[in-house]
């Protein structure tokens, strides 16, 4: 089995709640457990206040593609705002570039 969706919407922090209610809906053909559906809800969750937040000065796109292939789900969350300088330097607990 393979599904697809892909959404774009505009960076503002009213659409997390959507693209959260909107890959818990998509992913319900795989019969996911309360708590998978938490965690995945988390991470889009997170992914996508982080390209609001960080991404862009001024309001922006983000896309949200899912796919599901066989019995795995994937998920990409897609900004094209200002990027970050030291990808390294991001990776480090709460590192922020926000004043």
């Amino acid at each position: 089995m393979k599904n697809e969706m892909i959404i774009e919407f505009d960076a503002v922090s009213e659409n997390e709640g959507f693209a959260r209610v909107a890959v818990a809906a998509f992913m319900t053909p795989l019969n996911p457990t309360l708590e998978e559906i938490s965690d995945v809800k988390t991470a889009v969750s997170e992914a996508v206040t982080n390209a609001v937040i960080h991404g862009y000065e001024k309001q922006g796109r983000i896309w949200l593609r899912c796919r599901i292939s066989g019995d795995v789900l994937h998920i990409e969350v897609e900004d094209r705002g200002k990027g970050i300088e030291n990808v390294e330097l991001a990776m480090e607990p709460l590192f922020t570039t926000c004043p």
